[in-house]
């Protein structure tokens, strides 16, 4: 499961990547993020003490994991079985270029992508867009709480408005700008408590084990 979302989160966006990682790791599911500050590092650091395995998608070489200060971070996921992947060589410096690629792996490694919370600025809007271009569920979680929460949430409500919203709050261009602007709302599951994902989750995960034993022509 696929957890993403701002560097600069308010309480409300760290009890939601809390949340989001325990219900994923107690429903047998690993989880995916980025290694960023922010929601990422909450991500994998619950995951990890929720007793689960969790993944990096890197913006870099796996030799040189980014931020520095997520060094140890990084060392802890290794440890417990989890892992760093990168598209890149070894030794290759992160770039803006490269983290906007690597949302896409984020993406597609995925039963599902959680946006947590993150303003429509955010680098996560680009995973957003990776989702619906691959067909990945988009779950968003609907921001409740002071001023300061639902505006660091700019991102989770468009993403929810049944209106929809304009494809270029997520970069996308062409056949993507499309398949964006159909959906209303862009996100295929809008959830007003953390807690409802646990029977979401449930439900992916039977619909991946009947697609895995179903016979292949």
């Amino acid at each position: 499961m696929a957890i993403v979302g701002t560097r600069h989160p308010t309480r409300f966006g760290r009890d939601v990547a809390q949340r989001a990682a325990r219900v994923a790791v107690t429903s047998g599911l690993g989880v995916v993020s980025g290694l960023a500050r922010g929601i990422d590092t909450v991500a994998h650091e619950t995951a990890l003490e929720a007793g689960g395995s969790t993944w990096a998608v890197l913006g870099s070489g796996v030799d040189v994991p980014t931020p520095v200060s997520n060094k140890g971070l990084a060392e802890d996921i290794l440890a417990r079985g989890g892992g760093l992947v990168s598209e890149l060589p070894p030794t290759t410096p992160v770039s803006r270029c490269n983290l906007v690629a690597r949302d896409r792996i984020q993406s597609g490694l995925s039963l599902a992508v959680v946006i947590c919370q993150c303003e429509t600025s955010s680098g996560t809007m680009h995973t957003a867009r990776f989702a619906v271009a691959q067909g990945r569920p988009l779950v968003v979680v609907r921001p409740r709480g002071d001023d300061a929460a639902v505006m660091a949430s700019s991102g989770n409500v468009a993403l929810a408005d049944p209106g929809g919203c304009d494809p270029a709050l997520l970069a996308a261009r062409g056949e993507v700008a499309e398949l964006v602007r159909a959906r209303r709302p862009v996100a295929d599951v809008v959830v007003d408590d953390p807690e409802e994902l646990a029977e979401l989750f449930g439900r992916l995960l039977s619909a991946q084990r009947r697609r895995s034993r179903s016979p292949r022509m």
